[in-house]
């Protein structure tokens, strides 16, 4: 309570402080609400809980600069899960990013490139250990340690389509919370259909690779943990009213040559492994707005050192009953062999029945923005 209450006065002096400004920033404000009700029934118990983590408040400013760059300032918070140790809120996104036509430069603390892709479910975790490069310093206790980091990142845009990115991440560590130094570095290359061009429907939406290197406690860059991403869309029926596309992306985690065996989290990180997974959709839309979306998806995780695998299997659906509101149930089906199963147990059945609200308003418009401040964060819907 105590950091919404700091959260809250900062929005404060923010806002009076845009106010009195002689030169007004573009002020944008994004909020998502999620709540749904979790029936888990997996091979030790069953329970049902009441859960509305990931919901999130974002607000954004935006300054023309003295040339033809122009600077983007973000503060947002979201609800963690219920049995994180992150407390009642958690700052999610704090950066400052500066960018021009062509250049994105970006420092604070915000997504990771741990992902390429991003699959409609119903949160963002959903199928975590199957499209995430997982941290390897943590203990698995929360999904935020795995989906943010404090980062510094360059983004070159060749064409508007192209994306070259450079980063570098401090990721949170258990043992040593304090230490801020770069733990991570890498590169993606992604060839992307911009926001402003998405109704064209192109058959290839986006492809793209991408390499993490994570500096464990080896010294040298050849025996650290490194992954390797591949990841793309297909719209397999770009058609304005039934559309449907397909949404994949594989990792392969070189693993630590030490690390052929897991008890814990860390080592289940660490060890050598190859996931794979993808979902495809249907969206339904009536008189130019959405109408439903269904979606099924499956991904395959294997061990290449222990007799260990994993299953997972998605299918959810979504109504929109008002604007930006929707109605969806989802299904996931979670299954684990060999040495996952001492971890995260044999298998779960979750049934989920959810509410969503999205928001997202620009006041005092003055860029043509490339993306919304809610594409910070996951939508299953995009």
């Amino acid at each position: 309570m105590k950091k919404l209450k700091l959260f809250i006065a900062f929005f404060t002096v923010l806002t009076s402080g845009i106010l009195t400004s002689q030169i007004t920033p573009e002020f944008e404000i994004g909020a998502k609400g999620v709540v749904s009700g979790n029936l888990n029934i997996n091979s030790e118990e069953s329970n049902a809980v009441s859960d509305f983590s990931d919901t999130q408040l974002l607000l954004g400013l935006k300054q023309k600069l003295y040339s033809s760059w122009r600077s983007d300032f973000v503060v947002g918070f979201q609800f963690p899960d219920a049995n994180s140790n992150l407390g009642q809120v958690y700052f999610n996104n704090v950066f400052i990013k500066v960018e021009d036509l062509k250049n994105i430069f970006k420092i604070g603390r915000s997504t990771a490139l741990t992902i390429l892709n991003e699959f409609p479910t119903l949160r963002d975790d959903d199928a975590m250990k199957f499209i995430y490069t997982l941290n390897p310093f943590s203990n698995g206790d929360n999904t935020e340690r795995d989906q943010y980091a404090n980062v510094l990142e360059y983004t070159r845009i060749v064409k508007q389509r192209v994306l070259i990115s450079l980063h570098g991440e401090n990721f949170y560590k258990n043992d040593s919370p304090d230490d801020f130094k770069l733990n991570s570095m890498g590169f993606a290359l992604q060839y992307r259909i911009p926001e402003s061009q998405k109704w064209n429907r192109n058959f290839l939406q986006d492809i793209g690779i991408s390499f993490n290197n994570y500096f464990t406690n080896n010294k040298s860059i050849k025996s650290s943990l490194k992954y390797l991403i591949f990841s793309t869309t297909l719209n397999l029926k770009p058609d304005p009213i039934n559309f449907i596309d397909f949404k994949f992306q594989s990792i392969y985690n070189f693993g630590l040559t030490e690390s052929t065996n897991f008890a814990d989290y860390s080592d289940y990180t660490r060890s050598k492994s190859t996931s794979m997974f993808g979902m495809i959709r249907y969206i339904k839309q009536k008189y130019e707005r959405l109408d439903y979306q269904i979606s099924v998806g499956a991904g395959y995780k294997t061990f290449a050192d222990t007799d260990t695998d994993q299953l997972i299997f998605v299918g959810n659906a979504f109504y929109r009953v008002g604007d930006n509101f929707d109605l969806g149930v989802q299904y996931r089906y979670t299954k684990n062999n060999g040495l996952a199963k001492n971890l995260f147990g044999e298998n779960e059945n979750r049934i989920q029945l959810a509410f969503v609200y999205s928001f997202d308003k620009v006041f005092n418009k003055q860029f043509d923005n490339r993306n919304s401040i809610l594409n910070l964060e996951h939508k299953y819907i995009k």
